[in-house]
């Protein structure tokens, strides 16, 4: 077998477990919510504290996050337009047009390719987009439902996720120059560490099938789905090629492994927290539907670039 298929194959099989669990009732959908919760509140905080408490901060990543945050407001303000001149009218969609899924399907994706190691490649590359996603997009889906926000109440959001946590405290001990072998020199500190370096495995795997578990293939719309995938993806690929291999890679500098990191977050479906936010009610369940479809779709297709972007760069 070749090695493309050694790497992109297991991605697949794990998401079909995970659909194959859903469509079985051997996991239902409360089961696959709790399995989601502990991706969300456990795993994903786990291997991300790991990989930014041993980031070596660089100067330039700044203008790294600035781009990708720009990119961002870019498919926020273009994104809408685009729906508008297809002659797409639901409130919902434009979300669909910027973010990306990184958390439940953009590390799985990444580490399951290149292996847990590069996980702080595309932790590094997301870092705007987690500012974008928490202040701006999370701000926005929030007005949708219940009316504007307050910024305290996003600050707020923002300080107690579990994912958000790791990250900085990873930061701040990196910018201090206290590493992972300074922490696994302190007493119980120790064991913490080693329970996180158990943890961590778990992160591709429970990702994929948990991403499985939640693809949606009822019918209806097909038409409208596909327009607003291939609406999205004609916004994000050449964006995605423009920001990282022509301003990432030609003219920050940055390795090639950054613009690699970069075009895979670009490729993603949108971020699957859309539909929690949408609001309840007859009116509002054929838009969650077409929501959920937006999603699974995209998610395949997704996939697929990916397996050509391993093909093209099957190492980092």
């Amino acid at each position: 077998m070749s090695m493309l298929l050694l790497r992109i194959l297991p991605i697949f099989l794990l998401l079909g477990l995970g659909w194959g669990l859903r469509v079985s009732r051997w996991v239902d959908e409360a089961t696959g919510n709790a399995l989601k919760l502990l991706v969300v509140r456990v795993v994903l905080p786990s291997v991300l504290f790991l990989s930014f408490v041993d980031l070596d901060l660089r100067p330039d990543y700044g203008a790294l996050i600035a781009l990708v945050f720009a990119v961002c407001l870019i498919g926020l303000v273009v994104g809408p337009r685009l729906l508008r001149a297809a002659g797409i009218d639901r409130p919902w969609a434009k979300f669909l047009m910027t973010g990306y899924e990184y958390g439940m399907l953009g590390i799985g994706l990444f580490a399951g390719a290149y292996g847990l190691g590069a996980v702080p490649t595309i932790a590094v590359v997301a870092l705007g987009h987690e500012i974008f996603i928490w202040f701006v997009f999370f701000a926005l889906l929030i007005a949708a439902r219940d009316g504007r926000p307050s910024f305290a109440a996003l600050l707020k959001r923002f300080l107690t996720n579990p994912v958000i946590v790791a990250i900085v405290a990873g930061l701040v001990l990196d910018a201090f120059g206290i590493h992972a072998a300074d922490l696994e020199r302190l007493p119980v500190i120790d064991a913490l560490m080693a329970t996180l370096r158990l943890l961590a495995p778990m992160t591709v795997p429970l990702i994929l099938i948990v991403v499985g578990h939640g693809f949606h293939f009822e019918g209806g719309a097909f038409g409208e789905v596909a327009k607003i995938v291939a609406l999205r993806l004609a916004l994000q690929i050449p964006l995605a090629i423009a920001a990282a291999w022509g301003i990432v890679h030609l003219a920050l500098g940055f390795e090639p492994r950054y613009a690699v990191a970069l075009f895979t977050l670009m490729i993603l479906p949108p971020p699957f927290i859309v539909p929690l936010f949408m609001p309840e009610g007859r009116e509002s369940d054929e838009e969650r539907r077409l929501v959920h479809r937006v999603l699974t779709v995209h998610t395949l297709v997704s996939l697929a670039i990916f397996s050509g972007l391993l093909a093209v760069a099957p190492t980092l």
